[in-house]
């Protein structure tokens, strides 16, 4: 996901009088998006061009994803892809950042010797003067902290925003406490910090008067907002205070909800105030008891029925998405038909499915009993299957309802439909709302009926 601008710039390098131009790009999640909206922002205040192809840009840099192996090929794949622009394009300087320099590191350096630069996690703030002093060197330069750190107080309000559509992620707190077997975050960002509740608020009152019309609240671990203070700042006291901050038409929308402290509250405020969607994202990685134990989930297959039960008692139009890994060393087929029944109870409407990854800086890799690649690859395929016949089913439940929309704009494979996405579609990772009939503006809400279903997108005209 690239960054571009049209803004004239005033920073001249003081040898040539001509713009420096910078090219950003983005691999991985949500967090990482907004890491890069924080340096585009920071770039851009400073005055720099960035510029939306690579081959026309002095400075590139690639905000990584090192989380899994495929991701890490994935980014050194792209790496020295863009490395050949350093031969056949203006490329002066390539820069590396995120979750890929923080995990390598010097080594990253030795493997990929057209590096220049390394930025890890801590603090994207800075990305101006680390442009400023690598152009000064002729020397690899590392910008790396000792430990991933990044300071929860040094968010910039004023990011440039990559999404269009409407959305905007806002990010609530960095890092992750919860130290997984199977996950590395911990180590690539660092333990949970919680983001000041003033600082999200400002942030949040940026976003509205941009037009944003959906805000999704985003971090490692959401659930754990609030946890180093003193027990009165919450997720859910974060939610209160950010609906009754403005009184503006918005969708609040909450992602990555670990959940043994989810505030339970937040499922009856779904009914009280509209804007808060009634969406759950909660990553619930297995069901089996003697998997969760090794995962070190900290819950059982009994908490989390009730977690479930509890949600769809108090709100019974909630939407439920969660992820699933499947092969975790040990898993046996019972483990494994565990999983398969709880999906085909049709609880969820979205559901992610990962294959267990053995990397080099998780405990997991150490465990005994690994799973076979095909086995691992037939699971998730039954998973999907099963869920595409409960995503299909609920879909066509929709048919002849008029629902609100947020309209994203035209479609990409053609002008000649609208797309937008319910309340229960969250962007990026869920379906969304084809519109054959009507005219409507991205960002915009409107009702729309829906006419087609299928396993994930729905088909509708506008009617108001």
């Amino acid at each position: 996901m690239p960054f571009s601008s049209d803004k004239t710039s005033i920073q001249m390098r003081s040898e040539t009088k001509k713009p420096l131009s910078i090219y950003l790009e983005t691999l991985g999640c949500s967090k990482n998006r907004v890491d890069s909206e924080i340096m585009s922002g920071s770039l851009l205040k400073s005055r720099l061009v960035i510029v939306d192809r690579p081959e026309a840009a002095e400075i590139i840099i690639l905000n990584t994803c090192g989380f899994i192996a495929s991701a890490v090929a994935e980014s050194i794949e792209r790496l020295l892809a863009l490395a050949e622009f350093k031969k056949t394009g203006n490329c002066e300087k390539l820069v590396v950042a995120g979750c890929l320099s923080e995990r390598y590191r010097e080594g990253l350096l030795k493997e990929v010797p057209e590096i220049d630069g390394l930025i890890g996690t801590s603090d994207y703030t800075k990305i101006f003067d680390s442009i400023q002093n690598l152009l000064g060197s002729s020397r690899v330069e590392s910008f790396l902290s000792d430990t991933p750190n990044y300071s929860v107080n040094n968010y910039l309000a004023e990011r440039a925003l990559s999404t269009k559509g409407g959305y905007a992620y806002l990010k609530i707190a960095e890092g992750c406490s919860n130290l997984c077997s199977f996950c590395n975050i911990p180590k690539l960002r660092g333990g949970f910090r919680s983001r000041p509740l003033e600082s999200v608020l400002n942030e949040l009152d940026s976003l509205l008067k941009k037009g944003v019309r959906e805000i999704n609240l985003i971090s490692q671990d959401t659930s754990s907002y609030g946890i180093e203070g003193d027990g009165k700042t919450n997720l859910y006291s974060l939610t209160e205070a950010i609906l009754k901050s403005t009184t503006d038409d918005f969708w609040l929308r909450i992602f990555y909800s670990y959940p043994n402290r989810y505030p339970q509250k937040l499922f009856g405020l779904m009914r009280k105030d509209l804007r808060l969607v009634p969406y759950i994202d909660m990553p619930f990685q297995h069901f089996s008891d003697p998997v969760l134990k090794r995962m070190k989930r900290h819950l059982t297959e009994d908490q989390i029925k009730k977690i479930i039960d509890k949600a769809f008692q108090a709100n019974g139009e909630l939407t439920l998405r969660t992820t699933l890994m499947v092969g975790f060393p040990g898993e046996t087929e019972k483990d494994f038909q565990k999983l398969l029944d709880w999906v085909e109870k049709g609880l969820f409407r979205h559901l992610g499915v990962f294959v267990y990854s053995d990397e080099d800086n998780i405990e997991a890799s150490g465990f005994k009993n690994k799973i076979p690649e095909k086995i691992k690859q037939q699971r998730r395929r039954l998973l999907m299957k099963a869920q595409q016949r409960i995503s299909k089913n609920k879909n066509r439940s929709l048919v002849g309802q008029t629902l609100k929309i947020l309209i994203e704009g035209y479609s990409e494979e053609t002008e000649l439909l609208l797309t937008g996405r319910t309340r229960f579609q969250a962007p990026e990772v869920d379906g969304a709302v084809l519109i054959s009939e009507g005219e409507a503006k991205a960002g915009e809400f409107h009702q729309v009926l829906i006419t087609q279903a299928h396993p994930y997108d729905l088909v509708g005209k506008i009617v108001n």
